[in-house]
Order: C-alpha cells, then sequence, then structure tokens
C-alpha cells in the first residue's frame, strides 16, 4: 500500500511485488512490530497456543506494538495472514460491511479516527486481489486488511512499550485427527504508516524500512481418551455440560418422549487411536510399524469394558447393549455380536458372528458390561457410540414423590473401569494405569414427577384440572384429601385449597419435553461430583 505524502490520499494499491512464500524475517532497523495474538481470552501476547482436536471456532488478534522511545500516531496500516492449511482452519467469509467490517475485522473502538477500508476486508483475497500472489493456491488462505485515514483528527497515538490491536481475524477449526498437528500463521505484505503517512515500517517485502513481524503457531491436539455418558432430550431435559437428565415417571402412555417412564443414555467413546508398538504415536502416521503389514492403518477398537454403578432404589434396571459391533454400527464390519438382554435402540440378540458380549454379569447396583470380536477385521476409530443404558425408574418411586414443586430424586450413575482395546488386545493410546480410559464419564439423573401432572401421562390438561377440581375443600381426615393432591406447600399444609389448584391451571399445556415453569435436571451432589 502506497500513500502519496505530498496529498495526503491514499491510492490502496498492493505494496510491491510480493512473494508467493514468505522469507526469514528481515533485520529489524525499525522498532515497531505486527504481531498476532492466537489467544484472544488470556493477557498479553501468546504467539504459541494449544488447541483440542475438535470442531469449533478461533479468533486471533492483529495488534501494532511501539518499541521504540517515542509515540507516534497511526494513520494506515495493510497486512495479509497466511493460514497455509484450510484443511484445519478456515477463516470465515463474512459480507464486507462498509466501511471496515468483515473478516478481518477491523477494530474501531481502539482505533479512532475515521478509517476506510479498500480493497476488502477479504478472509482469503486469492483470486480476488490480483496481483499479490504469484499462484493461486487452493489450500491456503490470505486474510487482507487495508485500512487508512483521510483525517489526522482523532487518530490514535500509541505510546512507547504499548500496542493497539487493528483487526481479529475469526476462524473455525476442523481438524480432528488422533496425531498432534500445528498450522503456522504468518504475515504477508505487511506496511504501517504514521500521521504523515511517512513508513513506519514493513516486512515480506520490506518497501523502506524493515520491522519485525511476528506470526503465531496454532497446535492441535486429541482432547483425552474419553467414554462419556450422553443422555437422550432437548435442552429442557439434558444439560449435556454437567452432565445431567431427567426422568419422569410416566405410566399413562404413549410417554414416548425422551425421558418419559424412560430414559436412553449413550456410552460414547472419543479419541480411540491404536498404538501397536506402544510409542506413544498413532497407528495411522506412525512409520516406525513399517514391515508389521499395518502401516499407516489404525487398527482400531477390538473389545471394550466398562462398569456402571447405580441405585437400585432409585433405578430399576439399566438394560446395557451393544452399538459399535452390532447391525448398523460404526463396527459393523467386525460383525455382529450376542447381546446381553436388549433395549430400546439396540439389536435384539443377533446371532453370534465375531463375538460376544456374554461375559458380562449384572449384580443388584453393579452391571460390568463388556464386548470381544473375533478376527483381524479392522475396528473403527476416533469418535462413536459405544454401548446404550436404558434406565428404567423404581415403580415405588410414586409412593415417594408426589406432583408438587421441586420434587425428585438425584441419583449418580456412576461408570468405572472404562478400557478399551485393539484388534490385538493392546489398551489404545491414551489409556492409563495398564489400560484405562483416562476419562470414564458419570451422569447425574433427576428422577422426578412434571409439576402438576396428576395422572403421570407427562402433560398438564384438562384431565389433570378435573381431577385437583374435585378434591377442592378436602383437608386432612376428609376422604376427599389425599397429599397427592395437596401441592403446596411442597410440605403440605394437610388442606387442598386454591393454592393447590392454581398449581395446576397454571400449568396448563405443559409436557415434560417442555415444562412450565423450566423443570432443569440436577448435577450431582458435590461429595460425586466429576
Amino acid at each position: 500500500l502506497f500513500f502519496d505524502s505530498l496529498t495526503a490520499s491514499p491510492t490502496p494499491t498492493p505494496s510491491a511485488t510480493p512473494s508467493a512464500t514468505p522469507t526469514a524475517t528481515p533485520p529489524r532497523s525499525a522498532l515497531v512490530s505486527i504481531v498476532i495474538d492466537c489467544d484472544t481470552t488470556a493477557p498479553g501476547v501468546q504467539d504459541n497456543c494449544t488447541l483440542l482436536a475438535v470442531p469449533g471456532t478461533r479468533d486471533i488478534d492483529v495488534l501494532i506494538r511501539n518499541d521504540s522511545a517515542s509515540s507516534f500516531v497511526l494513520r494506515a496500516f495493510n497486512f495479509e495472514v497466511l493460514n497455509p492449511d484450510i484443511a484445519k482452519i478456515q477463516a470465515v467469509a463474512l459480507p464486507i460491511v462498509l466501511p471496515c467490517d468483515s473478516n478481518p475485522d477491523f477494530n474501531q473502538t481502539d482505533v479512532t479516527g475515521s478509517w476506510s477500508c479498500l480493497p476488502g476486508p477479504y478472509a482469503d483475497d486469492e483470486g480476488i486481489v490480483t496481483g499479490l500472489h504469484a499462484v493461486d493456491n487452493p489450500a491456503t488462505q490470505h486474510s487482507l486488511l487495508v485500512a487508512f485515514a483521510s483525517s489526522v483528527v482523532g487518530l490514535p497515538t500509541i505510546a512507547p512499550g504499548s500496542s493497539i490491536r487493528i483487526a481479529r481475524i475469526h476462524y473455525t477449526t476442523s481438524y480432528t485427527g488422533l496425531a498432534p498437528a500445528s498450522v503456522p500463521l504468518s504475515f504477508e505484505n505487511v506496511a504501517a504508516f504514521d500521521g504523515s503517512f511517512q513508513e513506519l515500517g514493513s516486512c515480506l517485502p520490506v518497501v523502506d524500512t524493515a520491522f519485525r513481524c511476528v506470526g503465531a503457531t496454532l497446535n492441535f491436539v486429541p482432547p483425552l481418551q474419553s467414554v462419556a455418558k450422553v443422555p437422550e432430550g432437548n435442552a429442557a431435559n439434558a444439560n449435556q455440560s454437567i452432565p445431567a437428565a431427567n426422568l419422569y415417571l410416566c405410566t399413562l402412555g404413549p410417554c414416548a418422549g425422551p425421558g418419559e417412564g424412560n430414559l436412553v443414555v449413550t456410552e460414547r467413546a472419543s479419541s480411540v487411536g491404536s498404538d501397536y508398538d506402544a510409542d506413544g504415536i498413532p497407528d495411522a502416521v506412525d512409520p516406525n510399524i513399517a514391515g508389521t503389514g499395518l502401516a499407516n492403518t489404525e487398527l482400531g477398537l477390538g473389545a471394550y469394558e466398562f462398569q456402571v454403578e447405580y441405585d437400585n432404589f432409585v433405578i430399576q434396571s439399566v438394560n446395557p447393549c451393544d452399538i459399535v459391533f452390532s447391525p448398523g454400527g460404526t463396527g459393523a464390519a467386525r460383525g455382529n455380536v450376542t447381546q446381553l438382554g436388549t433395549s430400546i435402540g439396540c439389536a435384539a440378540n443377533p446371532p453370534a458372528i465375531n463375538g460376544t458380549c456374554a461375559m458380562s454379569f449384572i449384580l443388584e447396583n453393579l452391571i460390568r458390561f463388556g464386548c470381544v470380536t473375533l478376527g483381524q477385521v479392522l475396528g473403527p476409530s476416533g469418535s462413536f457410540d459405544l454401548a446404550r443404558l436404558n434406565l428404567i425408574p423404581h415403580p415405588d418411586l410414586t409412593n415417594d414423590i408426589f406432583p408438587g414443586n421441586n420434587n425428585g430424586v438425584v441419583t449418580i450413575l456412576k461408570d468405572n473401569g472404562c478400557e478399551l482395546v485393539d484388534i490385538f488386545g493392546h489398551p489404545v493410546i491414551g489409556s492409563i494405569n495398564g489400560g484405562l480410559t483416562p476419562v470414564c464419564g458419570d451422569l447425574a439423573v433427576t428422577v422426578r414427577i412434571l409439576e402438576g401432572d396428576l395422572n403421570l401421562d407427562c402433560r398438564v390438561n384438562v384431565t389433570d384440572e378435573q381431577a385437583i377440581a374435585t378434591r377442592y375443600g378436602g383437608f386432612f381426615g376428609s376422604l376427599l384429601y389425599s397429599k397427592w393432591y395437596d401441592l403446596e406447600p411442597a410440605t403440605h399444609d394437610l388442606d387442598i385449597d386454591i393454592k393447590d389448584l392454581q398449581k395446576v391451571f397454571g400449568r396448563d399445556g405443559s409436557s415434560c419435553q417442555a415444562p412450565i415453569p423450566a423443570q432443569p435436571p440436577v448435577g450431582p451432589p458435590v461429595p460425586f461430583a466429576n
């Protein structure tokens, strides 16, 4: 970007002829730097950041820093941030809102004054701004921002030792590999100018005065190998972040919604990768297993086991069944396995073709569930559904819980001893203590009644309203009275009055899938918290 210092009018043209590939940072002769901060949530500037290898978003900031002994006014700048690997991260293409709002997003809050941005901003200028790149590379992105102020009024002054954020770039991340990976973000075509349009510095290429361009590296690491419990249901019934879920008592059908009369919970495995030679490198990227016949191949899951502990006074049965090796499962190529019982969503005892879950055993409040497969067919890797539990509440709870305010019993479905092994019986990569999965997740289950649901059909409607209306006026000692209808207060006041009627009438239209008011699932008590 060249500026005519005589007329003080900017001419937004590319700054010199850029190199297609960034070269080494030139010697620093000016005490000005442009830097990338790859963690906008942490204080200071970070040029090396770690991200989990899961889909998500990431913002980076671009800052100009004054390392000199005197202040300067910032009046113009241009830069490109090179992302060399769009298979892992991608700058988000956004509409351009003049004068400068897009991606990169110009920072009007700190960079004060009257600014314009042409051309762009562009999340990726390749193929748009001609002349900047010798060859357009579809595997890379150049995020461009050109900004200049036509007047010196209100421009920011950068004091010695301070910096100013000039832009933020929004990325999405898509890398989900089991091996660590890195993406270095670097600068190209950078220049900055003072209040008189005199160059403060430039780099890659240098136009007049070299200054330092400092990139940043995003390091992707696979998340901890885990087996987590994922309850069914919408946001009103399940909170995946705790995790916790409601299990509603429902006896009058259809009771067909998630958590109505039963709760389906999926045991989900994540970050599963094999390590044949136990060197800590996933087989799919391990050059050291050449000659084994397994080079660059994940052996995948061959067997698994977990132990579920539960309170059988609250949960009558758990009903585990295999998903991953059953028909339609991620590891279906391994063949079917014999199930231990059946439950909703699981195959009904398929014949034993390539394996079995029959070694599992059930105690009164503990189930150890495990499945093995036969042969050398590669199993699944990565993240996938492993098994399924179908929780049935104890029927005696209808004598202990009533449809009033904040009713329910919180119980913990606890996982212990999660083990995942490859087809040769080796613990998958990331296992600890001889083969245990680092994360073996629990679930808090609130067994409850929908408030105001007197007939236990997971709805509050005219049927419930009629049921309590016929009890109106009842009191302790009268045959009209029952604690089931004495809803308010929660400790019972030994009569059925207008408060109790309004408790039901005020919830008309409520359902277990959309309770009125909300009945969010309760987290685990502190001694049992994960």
